[in-house]
């Protein structure tokens, strides 16, 4: 499984509530601004360390109010040997639409090398995936769909984000989309390395053709402040888990 990439899918959320009204984007401004950077300590079953990732927020000048969002992830040199990896990828976001018109994948896992992106066209409906063998495929999208770094980011930018809030909402990667669909459990304090946060604990559930995924589990606790960082994320894997834990946060 890939780690990382997992963590950035599964932790998206938006943007139809099923709470009686529909979901709509902060009007005020976003709680992530460019020069945002946050790093994480990925690890299997908090025992393991596996790798590092990094999620930074920066200018965008390939189109207007947009957003660069880039995600990060390297294996460390304790594993490198056995299941190295090597992993970049890149959100073009509009903050005005809050959602994004580019998104681009490099990675590196084994011997396995990909190269694909997915450009969007959000007022048409449409996406056209191309992957590194320079194949296309285009895709009939609803409006807001998201990639899975952009969704992370839509999710800190929702109003309303509090217990007892349900959540279905597309997500294309790879050519592939997905419907997750989540649920704000509870509100909880929770302590790692960095320090105490209050969190929002938000259980996911990923689905395909209407098909729940159930090797697809993931556990999100989101801080409760104005910044809603992503503090910690708990992927279930066949044996144990995989679990990003927030080490770093500037500014």
């Amino acid at each position: 499984m890939h780690l990382p990439k997992t963590f950035l899918v599964c932790t998206g959320f938006a943007w139809l509530i099923h709470t009686g009204s529909a979901a709509a984007p902060s009007s005020t401004a976003l709680p992530f601004q460019s020069g945002e950077k946050l790093t994480y300590r990925i690890s299997w079953s908090n025992i393991v360390e596996a790798g590092t990732a990094e999620l930074s927020v920066g200018p965008d000048e390939g189109k207007p109010n947009s957003l660069r969002l880039q995600a990060k992830a390297f294996t460390v040199p304790s594993v490198a040997a056995s299941y190295p990896f090597k992993d970049e990828f890149v959100s073009h976001f509009d903050t005005v639409a809050r959602a994004p018109w580019l998104y681009e994948e490099n990675f590196t896992e084994r011997k396995r090398i990909v190269r694909d992106r997915t450009v969007f066209n959000q007022s048409r409906g449409t996406a056209l995936f191309t992957n590194s063998k320079n194949q296309s495929k285009q895709l009939a999208i609803g409006l807001g769909t998201q990639d899975p770094v952009s969704s992370l980011y839509a999710l800190r930018s929702l109003v309303g984000l509090s217990p007892g809030m349900q959540v279905t909402f597309p997500v294309v990667d790879r050519g592939i989309q997905y419907a997750f669909e989540a649920r704000v459990v509870a509100a909880e304090l929770i302590t790692i390395k960095l320090g105490s946060f209050n969190t929002y604990r938000v259980e996911v559930s990923v689905r395909r053709n209407s098909a729940p995924m159930p090797d697809r589990s993931i556990s999100a606790w989101i801080s409760t402040d104005a910044r809603r960082l992503p503090v910690l994320v708990s992927v279930s894997l066949p044996v144990g888990a995989a679990l990003i834990e927030l080490v770093g946060a500037t500014p």
